[in-house]
């Protein structure tokens, strides 16, 4: 197969019994989904199936179209799965990378950091440090602190599918 093709990322369409069409990022190299161990974990009745893939499939939401790329109200992101707080809008910033971008999470421990393989380079994956989910992707040493005045050089590209907000 074509070295080129296999880096695109091709749309997965579903059609939901709500006859909805949602369209999603999946990449050629997929990372693992949810470990055998986190797959008997209780997901929240109320997610939505694009919530559940990128959650618990690790699935991308395309970028651009999740609805907290562009919110600037004061509050704390949650977890969409298990409520727990993650992020505080004061570590939002605007990355124009057409997701939400966190330069650090909102106490240590609220994020876990594992090695993706899935694509070359490397990646970290971020998950919900209580119950597994995915999140996103943190890139290092991309200038943000220089270029922005930031505390650290990190951008949390978080999915606003894996995301619930909480005004303050």
């Amino acid at each position: 197969m074509n070295k080129l093709i296999r880096f695109h990322a091709p749309i997965l369409r579903r059609t939901f019994p709500d006859r909805r069409s949602i369209a999603l990022a999946r990449y050629w190299h997929t990372s693992k989904k949810m470990s055998s161990e986190s797959s008997d974990m209780k997901w929240n009745d109320g997610l939505t199936p694009l919530q559940l893939m990128v959650l618990k499939d690790k699935a991308t939401e395309r970028p651009n179209t999740g609805a907290y790329l562009h919110t600037k109200d004061t509050g704390v992101y949650h977890c969409a799965n298990c409520d727990t707080p993650l992020y505080s809008s004061n570590a939002k910033f605007d990355a124009r990378c057409g997701w939400p971008a966190f330069y650090e999470e909102v106490s240590p421990g609220a994020i876990t950091y594992h090695r993706d393989e899935s694509l070359m380079p490397a990646r970290v994956e971020i998950c919900c440090g209580k119950c597994g989910g995915h999140l996103g992707h943190v890139f290092e040493g991309e200038g943000w602190k220089q270029l922005l005045n930031l505390p650290k050089d990190s951008r949390h590209c978080v999915n606003s599918a894996s995301l619930n907000f909480k005004k303050e």
